[in-house]
C-alpha cells in the first residue's frame, strides 16, 4: 500500500516528519544485496537532500557494536543529531525515544539498512510508541541471501509483514508530494 499521509509542509504548527537514516554505513554493502544497496543509497542521498530543503528533522542511527562510517554523501549535519542503537531497531536507543518524545513528533520516514532486520523492528518498535511509520520501501536495502534461502522470499513476506506497521511509499511519490506542496505552498 502506498500513501501520501505525509502533507509536509503543512500548517505552522503541525510537526514535521522526523527522517531516520538508519545505519547507511560505507561497509553495508558488504551484507546487503549490491542493486538493493546501490538503489537504497542513490535514493536516500535524494530523499534526504529533499528533507533537509523542506526542514524536517532529521536524526542517523548507527549500530553500538561498530564504529560509525557513514557514506560521505549522507554524512549528518552538524546540527542533525546521531544515535546509538545496540539492537535492530532505531528505537533501541534510549536517546531517541527521548528526541522522539521530546520534539513532538507524530510522524517517522525511514529510510536505510536493512529491510529485515532493522527496517521491521525500527516500524514495529515506532507503532508501539503510538508514530505513524512511512517507509520508503525504494530506499531501504534488502538483504543478501543466505546458501539455500531466497532472497526474493524473504524480501515478499516482510513486506507483507511491515504493512501490519507502516505505510509502504516509493521515493519518486515521495519527493513528487514534497514538490507539488512546495508550489503550492509558495504559490507559483
Amino acid at each position: 500500500m502506498y500513501s501520501h499521509s505525509y502533507a509536509y509542509p503543512g500548517p505552522k504548527n503541525q510537526i514535521p516528519p522526523l527522517l531516520i537514516c538508519n545505519d547507511l554505513v560505507a561497509d553495508g554493502h558488504l551484507s546487503e544485496e549490491p542493486a538493493s544497496w546501490r538503489t537504497c543509497i542513490h535514493n536516500s542521498m535524494l530523499i534526504l537532500a529533499a528533507a533537509r530543503k523542506q526542514g524536517w528533522n532529521i536524526a542517523h542511527v548507527y549500530r553500538q557494536d561498530r564504529p560509525p562510517n557513514p557514506i560521505a554523501s549522507l554524512r549528518p549535519q552538524p546540527e542533525e543529531p546521531v544515535f546509538q542503537c545496540r539492537g535492530p531497531s532505531a528505537f533501541s536507543s534510549s536517546a531517541l525515544r527521548d528526541f522522539l518524545v521530546m520534539s513532538g513528533t507524530e510522524e517517522i520516514i525511514l529510510i536505510g539498512r536493512s529491510l529485515v532486520p532493522s527496517g521491521l523492528a525500527t516500524a514495529v518498535a515506532a507503532a508501539d510508541l503510538g508514530v505513524s511509520v512511512t517507509l520508503v520501501a525504494d530506499a531501504v536495502s534488502q538483504p543478501s541471501a543466505e546458501p539455500g534461502q531466497s532472497a526474493q522470499s524473504l524480501t515478499h513476506a516482510a513486506r507483507c509483514l511491515i504493512t501490519q506497521f507502516a505505510t509502504l511509499t516509493s521515493t519518486a511519490k515521495l519527493l513528487q508530494l514534497q514538490s507539488s506542496l512546495s508550489l503550492f505552498v509558495s504559490g507559483t
